[in-house]
C-alpha cells in the first residue's frame, strides 16, 4: 500500500515538474494544450507564444508549428520567408515534416523564395524517410527533370493513401512515362484514386473504358483488385492521425495545422 502511494506521489511530482518546466519540449506541449483547449481554455495567442519560446530554444516541432502561422498568416502577419527559415531549421534536425514543408515553399512559394534545387534537396530528405508528402512532391518535381524517378516516388505515396499520388502513379503507367506502360495496372490505381474522391481519375477511367483495350473479364478483375487493395492503401488506414485538414487532398497538399502536426513527423 505504501509503495503504491509513494509511486503515485512520484508520478504526480513528475507531472507537476514537467508542467512547470521551461524546457523546449514542455513549452511546446503547453502550446499544444493552449491551442486545443486541453487543461486550459483554448487560447491560440498563448499557444503561439509558447511555440515561439520553444522554437527559440531550437525545438524542431515548435519551429514547424510557428512556421505554419507565419506561412498561413494565422494569428501572425503572413511572412513566408520567416516560415521557410523555421522549416529549414527543423529540417536540419532531420524532421521529414519540415523537409516537405520547406520543399513545398521552395517550389510553390513567392517568386523570391523559389529554388528548384533547394526544393529537391529538402523533399529528398523527407522522401528518404518514406514520407508520403515528400515523396509525392519530389515525384512532381522530377517528372520533367528525370521522369524515370517519378513513378517510384509516386508509388511510395500511393501506398500510403494519397489519392493524388495514386492518380499520378496511374498516369505514368497509362502513358508509359518513365516506366513500362501497363494500362491494366493503371486502371486499378485510377479506380482507387477515384474511390478516394479524386475526381480527375474519372476522366482517365472513362478513356480507358472507351479504348476497348480490355475485355469485360479484365475490367471485372481490375475492379476486384482495386477493392482488395483499398483495404491497405486508404488514408483512414495509413495516416496514423496525420489526416483531416482542408487541403490534404489538393493536387499540391497544404501544410497540416499544428494540432495535427504531432502525428506527421
Amino acid at each position: 500500500m505504501r509503495r503504491t502511494i509513494l509511486s503515485s506521489v512520484l508520478v504526480l511530482c513528475s507531472v507537476l515538474s514537467f508542467a512547470q518546466s521551461t524546457s523546449p519540449d514542455a513549452l511546446y506541449e503547453r502550446g499544444m494544450d493552449a491551442i486545443t483547449g486541453i487543461g486550459v481554455s483554448q487560447n491560440d495567442a498563448l499557444g503561439v507564444d509558447y511555440f515561439r519560446r520553444s522554437a527559440d530554444l531550437g525545438y524542431g516541432p515548435a519551429q514547424i508549428a510557428l512556421a505554419y502561422y507565419y506561412e498561413t498568416g494565422t494569428f501572425l502577419a503572413k511572412d513566408p520567408a520567416q516560415a521557410l527559415e523555421l522549416y529549414r531549421k527543423a529540417a536540419r534536425q532531420g524532421d521529414p515534416l519540415a523537409g516537405w514543408l520547406a520543399g513545398r515553399l521552395y517550389l510553390l512559394g513567392p517568386v523570391a523564395l523559389r529554388d528548384p534545387e533547394a526544393a529537391r534537396k529538402s523533399l529528398k530528405l523527407a522522401a528518404d524517410q518514406n514520407n508520403a508528402y515528400g515523396a509525392y512532391y519530389l515525384g512532381r518535381l522530377m517528372a520533367d527533370k528525370d521522369p524515370t524517378k517519378s513513378p517510384a516516388l509516386y508509388k511510395i505515396a500511393a501506398d500510403q493513401g494519397l489519392p493524388q499520388a495514386q492518380y499520378f502513379y496511374a498516369k505514368t503507367l497509362k502513358d508509359g512515362h518513365g516506366v513500362p506502360q501497363d494500362r491494366l495496372t493503371a486502371y486499378i490505381w485510377f479506380n482507387i484514386a477515384a474511390d478516394a474522391g479524386y475526381t480527375a481519375a474519372l476522366q482517365d477511367l472513362n478513356e480507358l473504358d472507351r479504348s476497348g483495350s480490355f475485355t469485360m473479364d479484365q475490367i471485372s478483375t481490375a475492379k476486384a483488385k482495386s477493392r482488395e487493395m483499398e483495404q491497405f492503401v486508404i488514408r483512414a488506414v495509413t495516416a496514423r492521425g496525420c489526416s483531416g485538414w482542408d487541403g490534404e487532398f489538393d493536387e499540391f497538399p497544404t501544410p497540416p495545422p499544428p494540432k495535427l502536426q504531432r502525428f506527421c513527423h
